[in-house]
């Protein structure tokens, strides 16, 4: 695995995404993205209640980076440099050369395209510059969006691991799915 990825910050482009840090003038996106209760539903996280909540959300994905722990990218439309949402490799395991990726949409921006081109591009990154060979995510069960933005960008459905995450004071399974670097026709 290449760790040149956390010497400077990566910018990604797509035909209609810049892939860029996050700042402190992206609160009250981030505010927009994190307070929405739909948004939440599949994921480990409450809606949150105010923008210092969200400005703490930015100070953390600063500091994970920083740690070479997790790349976490605000996903912004390129004709307006609106913050729509993030995405995020994390999970790095460097031996194994695995990340896991997530990500989270404005729910007004849902059903645009903006995912799947955003996975597309991260997948290319994590393979082509990170030397990454498997990139996965888990996905909660009833969050069909999701798996169906994956199988779009290639992720290939690989089971159900029970129980694996705790979410909503609950134990939930988790819909594995994942792509390797084999799995890209180049």
């Amino acid at each position: 695995m290449n760790t040149k990825c956390f010497e400077v910050f990566n910018v990604l482009e797509t035909e209609r995404l810049i892939l860029r840090e996050v700042s402190k003038s992206d609160v009250e996106e981030i505010y927009q993205i994190f307070s929405d209760e739909e948004v939440a539903k599949y994921d480990w996280f409450e809606p949150i209640e105010s923008q210092e909540e969200a400005r703490k959300i930015i100070d953390v994905y600063k500091e994970e980076f920083e740690a070479e722990e997790e790349i976490t990218w605000g996903i912004a439309l390129k004709e307006t440099n609106k913050l729509v949402g993030i995405c995020c490799l994390c999970h790095f395991e460097p031996e194994a050369r695995r990340a896991e990726i997530g990500y989270d949409l404005m729910q007004s921006e849902w059903n645009k395209g903006y995912a799947t081109e955003m996975v597309k591009a991260i997948v290319d990154f994590g393979f082509n510059y990170i030397n990454l060979n498997r990139i996965e995510s888990f996905i909660t069960p009833g969050n069909h969006a999701s798996v169906k933005v994956l199988e779009k960008a290639g992720f290939t459905k690989e089971g159900v691991v029970r129980e694996r995450d705790f979410i909503k004071n609950k134990l939930e399974d988790g819909v594995i799915m994942a792509i390797l670097q084999k799995d890209i026709v180049k």
